[in-house]
């Protein structure tokens, strides 16, 4: 009898040890995500390629859901695998005419400077974007006439090509035409390589800066001939801060042993619809060494509707 109760006793004791590490075992094991609810992961499906409204999609997923991050992880970075890929199969297959888009715009400008005029303002760039390549042409007109004669008169012409050298880092090169006798010369070539860098690129947010050596021609409205190698930086930011309202600055430095030239356009554009949105801009043009009598600035403000195809 004694040696039976002494083996029951054992045996409790063994049993209540494993219970105890059962339960140890248990607490210290990681817990198991919960599955995510299938609305949730329709509503991930349906924000796809737009980048913005999939993350507020996800936050407001693992606000709600607490139990599921690691799936709303999970499921965002598929997404975004997919959408890369599905980018990259698209940019590979285009041929030269696909995947060009762009803008034009039609406004009107005030000038304050060398001339104090209201006139019609005319742009347009397009764009296009390849595996390793982007490339960009532009183009301004700013005329006026009073009585036949001429006020105003700025043409602008200008190509950009950047090679992905990585996702941020690119080289570019760059050819620009212009013409403004009003400030002080009747053409200008630049040509430009450099190298450039993406600091920020998001769906709201884009800023990049670049430099490298140039290469102008100016002929003045004094009759100067002048050729010079120069220094050329440049930048350039889209700021989505409220949706459908967007500030841009594009801004560039040519510095020669003669002369500097600044170019800044700054621009308030909303969204109207998809295709359509008011801007308004102000423009900064400046020479250091202008022809004598000509002043150092002159700023243009234009108010234009832009069309995007």
């Amino acid at each position: 009898m004694r040696n039976l109760m002494r083996n029951l006793l054992s045996a409790g004791c063994r049993g209540a040890s494993a219970l105890a590490l059962s339960a140890a075992l248990l607490a210290a094991a990681p817990a198991l995500a919960a599955p995510l609810p299938g609305a949730i992961d329709k509503l991930l499906d349906a924000a796809g390629s737009d980048e913005a409204q999939l993350k507020t999609v996800a936050d407001l997923a693992k606000k709600t859901n607490p139990d599921s991050v690691a799936e709303v992880d999970a499921k965002v970075a598929a997404i975004n695998k997919a959408n890369a890929e599905a980018r990259e199969a698209k940019l590979a297959a285009q041929g030269f005419l696909d995947g060009w888009s762009g803008a034009g715009d039609i406004g009107a400008f005030f000038t304050s400077g060398n001339t104090d005029n209201t006139g019609i303002a005319v742009g347009l760039s397009i764009a296009k974007e390849s595996r390793h390549w982007k490339h960009t042409l532009r183009g301004i007109v700013d005329y006026q006439e009073n009585n036949g004669v001429k006020t105003k008169e700025r043409y602008f012409a200008g190509y950009e090509g950047n090679y992905k050298i990585s996702p941020r880092l690119y080289a570019l090169a760059t050819l620009s035409w212009e013409r403004d006798p009003f400030s002080g010369f009747n053409r200008r070539f630049a040509e430009s390589l450099g190298i450039g860098y993406n600091i920020f690129d998001s769906e709201r947010l884009k800023w990049n800066v670049e430099g490298g050596p140039a290469l102008r021609q100016t002929l003045f409205t004094d009759g100067r001939d002048v050729n010079k190698f120069a220094a050329r930086l440049g930048t350039s930011l889209s700021w989505e801060f409220l949706t459908g309202l967007i500030l841009s600055e594009d801004a560039t430095l040519f510095y020669d042993d003669q002369n500097t030239s600044i170019m800044s356009l700054t621009a308030l554009t909303a969204k109207l619809t998809s295709k359509l949105a008011a801007r308004a801009s102000f423009q900064l043009n400046t020479e250091s060494n202008p022809p004598v009598g000509r002043r150092k600035e002159d700023t243009t403000t234009r108010f234009s509707l832009v069309y995007s195809f």
